[in-house]
């Protein structure tokens, strides 16, 4: 067995020292936590006021719609516009908007708390390809990459660890509308973050007319079709978003109508995820120098997917507590590897468009699975979901690992 260079395996040291990457991390951190407040209380106060599954799967539907509609448009933008003010202006509008959610007080408002959810997530479209646009610009070494992959999967990390049980025990204290007031606060921390970075401008400018948008987003529909590598990725995250997306929109209501379970018991189930996810960060960020098979994506899809099956058979709270931590362990590489495949497999001047196609033709798979479920959540039973679903999340694991698993990540190249 060959011997790491210690460069390769601490990579978490030179990223630390990247003044511009440690302000995003922070500011998405801190974002991501408010962001959990915002999660956790929207379907409670929708079940509470409707008592309806499909009212609550119909809030996320509203929220995900944009993916699939605006997700591409909104690429060819982020690859013309500057990406640090895109990220900042997003924000600010999302810090205000969210405020909005406190005026619903009965049942006939909740379409408040769509329409809401549905404009956040427009404003979403154009920051997460900047995001992922500016990441490689601010860190710009090849062999770090991966590893600031896990770190900004670390976000989610340490969202889950301390947002679930932050959220939950302020939700049962104080009540769910608190958690709007959280959620605003961490989208104006966010952008005061972004305001420190220093992003190099490398998008070209010029004219937006309807012509020219719709010029770039042949372009980056093209790009996303034109290598074996990218279609691989595109068909694998369609798989896996249709067999999340039920176990998205079903497992609050699943918890609470088998379980019994409050705020409190829900945020300890996401922070038992997010330790699995922080030990999964730190182990990531060591052996990162010798991750460099795609494969290790592809086996932790299909860990998740038969977790999430045994979540369904769960006969006691105590294992869903237990098989949640085990997720939490195979979430960080499973996305890291997924993530760096598509960064480095795309020209800077054309990663937002391609990954908001990738996304929004993604999402058509969730946006289904979520009005699946939605829709068969009182009939078919939420165990039978879990366990149909968890293996819809298997198999994505072994088609990735059948068109993906030989990929090195240290030899893919920019697609010119």
């Amino acid at each position: 067995m060959s011997i790491e260079a210690p460069s390769e395996r601490n990579s978490y040291f030179s990223l630390f020292r990247n003044r511009n990457f440690v302000a995003l991390w922070i500011g998405q951190m801190i974002s991501f936590i408010g962001d959990y407040f915002n999660w956790l209380a929207l379907p409670i106060l929708i079940q509470d006021l409707t008592g309806s599954t499909l009212m609550v799967g119909l809030s996320l539907i509203s929220s995900s719609v944009p993916m699939l509609v605006l997700g591409p448009v909104a690429g060819v933008f982020v690859d013309r516009w500057d990406r640090k003010k895109t990220m900042m202006t997003a924000d600010f509008l999302r810090a205000g908007l969210v405020l909005v959610c406190l005026t619903v007080q009965r049942a006939d408002q909740v379409w408040i708390y769509y329409t809401v959810g549905f404009l956040m997530s427009c404003l979403s479209r154009f920051f997460y390809p900047a995001r992922a646009a500016v990441l490689p610009l601010i860190v710009p070494e090849k062999k770090d990459l991966l590893a600031a992959m896990g770190l900004m999967q670390g976000v989610e990390t340490m969202g889950f660890l301390i947002g679930p049980a932050l959220a939950g025990f302020t939700i049962g204290f104080a009540g769910a509308q608190v958690a709007f007031l959280f959620d605003s606060a961490s989208f104006l921390l966010s952008a005061l973050a972004i305001m420190l970075m220093t992003v190099p401008r490398t998008t070209p400018g010029g004219t937006s007319s309807l012509a020219a948008v719709w010029q770039e987003l042949r372009e980056g529909m093209g790009t996303l079709f034109s290598s074996r590598l990218l279609v691989s990725i595109l068909v694998l995250m369609t798989v896996l978003q249709f067999g999340l997306g039920a176990i998205n929109v079903l497992w609050v209501p699943y918890l609470r109508t088998h379980f019994g379970v409050g705020p409190e018991g829900l945020g300890i189930v996401d922070s038992a995820q997010g330790l699995g996810m922080l030990i999964a960060t730190a182990l990531l960020g060591y052996f990162s120098g010798r991750m460099k098979k795609a494969a290790w994506g592809a086996w932790a899809m299909m860990a998740i997917g038969l977790l999430l099956v045994g979540i369904g058979v769960s006969p006691a709270f105590v294992w869903i507590i237990v098989l949640t931590f085990v997720i939490g362990l195979f979430l960080v590489p499973g996305q890291s590897v997924l993530m760096t495949l598509i960064q480095l497999a795309v020209t800077d001047l054309k990663r937002g468009r391609v990954n908001s196609a990738l996304n929004a033709i993604a999402s058509a798979a969730g946006l289904i699975s979520m009005a699946l479920a939605s829709f068969l959540a009182d009939t078919v039973g939420f165990r039978v979901i879990y366990g149909v679903f968890g293996m819809i999340i298997v198999a994505a694991g072994i088609l990735g690992w059948a068109m993906l698993g030989g990929v090195d990540l240290t030899q893919v190249e920019e697609n010119q």
